[in-house]
């Protein structure tokens, strides 16, 4: 049973699910989902795929025309992932559901990965015997040794049992455990191979990551992407299962979140200004009520060419996941107030407001009678368009509007 709801809405559960989604709520705490009575509802601003036994819950997003994997490719941009090749397979994929997508790219990928050549690494070895085929350790010899006629001594050994190849293994055994039988692919038989000399333990997952970021290049290309899906396989993609068949699976993300550092991104990676936003945001004031001292602080989704010293900013963007396929929605008063008290506070030249849109939108002025300084404009980022096409045409109209470079 498949059944598509709307971001930020609940799903009543049909009887016949109710035990198994009771079981999913109770294992699944962190997810950010509820059941309230009958129905189950997720947290706002989520989206992505939810599987428990047939039941299938879609997620789609509130913003009309964008679908859950518009948000898994900005994802994917996000963090690097995107690259011509995992473009193709996304528009290949595109009728599968995210969870299908993101395990067919990983697949995929190392599946490259293994044709370019699995990388090892020389680890030293020692032991005590009477075949020397190594380098004697002189120093450690006991009298001991010489009555057994065995030396101490140490080798190397050329293995691929890599921390980098330990993570993909986990990956590749928990895509094993979804896919069950399914036949849909057959990868896994031609990549697991390769990885049967590695031995992987998931309680270690967290050691390898910090061990990773020491590794700072590989021969190998692909190792650089399988890895980055790899940890969303591990981490994003959550599963139970029940003696070795996968009973649920999800993938739930923030579309907020996903949207906002999408469009810092491509201006970051588009623009030679500085681009940025604050790591904590900033305190504007404080008021003391009933004893208990109140902080208001605020942080802006995008400064263009900010000086900390003046703080001050040559530009100030809000970037607004919302639904303006009615125009009226574009610069609701929330939005106003919100970018006016930014360009405000940071002495900016100009403000604007970010829109996702499926149409080509133009850079618009905003005039507002009472504050005739503030030069505020609205973008919109045109979904119905390729990606390339959409980043070059938003750092266009950024450049041009705000003069910068």
């Amino acid at each position: 049973m498949i059944v598509n709801i709307s971001e930020n809405a609940s799903l009543f559960i049909p009887d016949k699910y109710e035990n198994a989604v009771n079981d999913f709520v109770s294992k699944n705490k962190n997810l950010p989902l509820q059941k309230e009575g009958k129905n189950l509802t997720f947290g706002r601003y989520i989206v992505g795929s939810l599987k428990i036994d047939d039941l299938v819950i879609n997620i789609n997003p509130r913003i009309n025309n964008l679908t859950i994997n518009h948000y898994f490719e900005m994802q994917l941009y996000n963090e690097g992932l995107l690259d011509e090749k995992v473009l193709s397979l996304l528009d290949e994929n595109k009728g599968f559901g995210v969870q299908e997508s993101l395990i067919a790219l990983f697949l995929n990928t190392v599946l490259d990965l293994v044709t370019a050549g699995v990388e090892g690494e020389f680890t030293k070895n020692r032991e005590e015997t009477s075949l020397v085929h190594g380098k004697i350790l002189a120093h450690e010899i006991t009298p001991l040794n010489l009555f057994q006629d065995k030396l101490p001594i140490e080798y190397e050994v050329h293995g691929v049992n890599t921390t980098a190849n330990k993570i993909i293994k986990l990956a590749l055994d928990k895509v094993k455990i979804i896919e069950g039988n399914s036949s849909r692919s057959k990868l896994p038989s031609i990549i697991n191979p390769y990885f049967e000399q590695v031995d992987a333990d998931s309680s270690n997952l967290q050691i390898m990551w910090e061990e990773l970021k020491f590794k700072h290049s590989f021969v190998n290309v692909y190792y650089s992407k399988a890895l980055g899906l790899a940890k969303k396989i591990l981490d994003d993609l959550k599963i139970n299962f029940r003696k070795h068949e996968t009973t649920s699976s999800s993938y739930l993300v923030n579309s907020n979140s996903i949207f906002e550092n999408y469009a810092r991104k491509v201006l970051k990676d588009g623009l030679r200004a500085d681009v940025t936003k604050w790591n904590k945001p900033k305190k504007i004031g404080q008021f003391t009520l009933d004893g208990e001292t109140i902080e208001k602080s605020y942080q802006p989704d995008v400064l263009i060419e900010y000086n900390n010293d003046l703080n001050v900013s040559l530009a100030v963007i809000d970037v607004k996941n919302k639904d303006i396929s009615s125009l009226s929605d574009i610069g609701s008063l929330s939005d106003l107030y919100q970018i006016i008290f930014y360009s405000s506070s940071l002495d900016a030249s100009y403000g604007g407001l970010i829109y996702p849109a499926y149409k080509k939108i133009m850079p618009t002025k905003v005039s507002i009678d009472s504050l005739r300084e503030v030069n505020l404009f609205v973008f919109g980022i045109d979904f119905s368009v390729e990606i390339h096409r959409r980043n070059k045409q938003l750092i266009k109209d950024i450049r041009e509007t705000f003069n910068v470079f």
